[in-house]
């Protein structure tokens, strides 16, 4: 246990907020403490996405087999939406804590061990609706534990090593669902054990980082006084006052949206356009998201290394968001499987150079990320929920333009929001 810190321990002449937590604490970031880190980064999104993208459609198939796709639609919105809200509430719960174990230890340990019995309630329902209550919790608890995770990019990483550390950081999701889909082929696709796995494994990483964390508790002298109001201000930061983060929030919003354009109907282009069965769309995508996943992680760590050597992280962000409408254009006007692989190739590519390069830019534009670090992040996190709510909505009006079926429409759209999120890049000005 650490001494509590003083409202009279001010920072030193040119020191930034990392080198003063470093000061603080004891610990120093090192190539340790970021293995250990993404690491935990990883477990989480073991834990939470393969529920998310295997088990929770399977156990639902299981319980409603006429019903499932309605069913598994509704019990995704609806953990979509705690999602949305939970990640910058305990965010900001977690920037006022005082508890004597940290502020940001307690949330990672407490939101993956809830999180787990949380996921043992959609393993023994008996019915949808407890199924869906299991997931609203899981959400709410592993979102309480990412919000307090992803404010460590900030607050600890030197400026110097976020761009390697969110290229990391960023491949984080590939990995976790190929590991949940080797953990499910281990252990079954009926009964608990196939959440209770995923989540055990998800667990041990964050423990052993939050092991080996150190942080010295602030003081309530430190903080603002806690009030409900917190609740809502949570979710909001003002985008005139801090202009920089609301265009790289919409920048990664309109991202996002494209991306979800592509995810959520190629198989649909597949059957429509190029005339295959679902079986082989099945097949085809699998290969399909293997191209994908390379691009993403081959995109991910070259590029965030890259950023760090040359200090720069826009036009990084920026080429990425444009080559991911590159690819989309490439799909647009394919008739052929080939056209749509280099389509996919070259937005996997793209898709990973801005996940690698994204959260270390908005680190440096974030504000307060001394003291707001998790509500900060929360908030900032919010740009990936929105566009799947606003995605799917969209892509029924792109699709009907000239009669229906118009997938060149559809994915041209894609293009050109992925290439206005690189547009509005432009604007930040205190980013290089």
């Amino acid at each position: 246990m650490y001494p509590p810190r003083t409202p009279e321990t001010p920072p030193e002449e040119g020191e930034s907020g990392p080198d003063r937590t470093a000061r603080l604490t004891g610990q120093h970031v090192g190539p340790g403490f970021v293995t250990r880190y993404v690491l935990a980064v990883l477990g989480l999104w073991t834990a939470l996405l393969t529920p998310s993208s295997i088990t929770l459609g399977l156990r639902i198939a299981e319980l409603d087999p006429e019903g499932k796709a309605g069913s598994l639609a509704t019990v995704s919105g609806v953990g979509a939406l705690v999602a949305l809200v939970a990640n910058p509430v305990f965010g900001r719960l977690s920037d006022l804590s005082t508890s004597r174990w940290g502020q940001r230890r307690p949330y990672m340990v407490g939101g993956m061990v809830f999180g787990a019995v949380s996921l043992t309630v959609i393993g023994w329902a008996p019915n949808v609706f407890l199924v869906g209550l299991g997931w609203c919790l899981t959400q709410l608890c592993f979102n309480a534990a990412l919000a307090a995770l992803m404010s460590l990019l900030p607050e600890r990483i030197p400026e110097n090593r976020r761009g390697t550390t969110s290229g990391l950081l960023g491949i984080t999701n590939q990995v976790a669902q190929a590991i949940g889909s080797y953990l499910v082929a281990f252990t079954g696709t009926v009964g608990p054990t196939m959440f209770l796995v995923p989540a055990a494994v998800g667990i041990v990483p964050v423990l052993v980082f939050v092991v080996f964390l150190r942080e010295v508790p602030r003081t309530r002298e430190e903080l603002p006084d806690r009030t409900w109001a917190d609740l809502f201000t949570s979710l909001w930061i003002n985008p005139v006052r801090h202009a920089d983060f609301a265009w790289a929030f919409l920048s990664r919003f309109l991202m996002h949206t494209a991306i979800a354009l592509l995810t959520t109907y190629k198989t649909y282009f597949l059957m429509d356009r190029l005339g295959r069965t679902a079986s082989e769309a099945a097949e085809i995508l699998a290969w399909a998201m293997l191209v994908l996943a390379v691009g993403v992680v081959v995109g991910s760590l070259v590029c965030g290394w890259w950023s760090d050597r040359v200090g720069r992280r826009r036009i990084f962000v920026g080429s990425a968001a444009f080559l991911f409408g590159i690819g989309m254009v490439v799909i647009a006007f394919s008739h052929s499987l080939a056209g749509f692989a280099v389509g996919v190739a070259i937005a996997g590519v793209g898709q990973g150079t801005y996940a690698g390069v994204d959260y270390a830019l908005v680190a440096q534009v974030l504000p307060d990320s001394d003291t707001a670090a998790a509500k900060g992040m929360g908030v900032f996190n919010m740009a990936n929920s929105l566009p799947q709510t606003v995605g799917p909505l969209m892509a029924p009006m792109l699709l009907s333009l000239g009669g229906g079926q118009n997938y060149t429409a559809l994915y041209l759209g894609a293009a050109v929001f992925a290439a206005s999120g690189a547009v509005v890049l432009r604007f930040i000005r205190g980013a290089g």
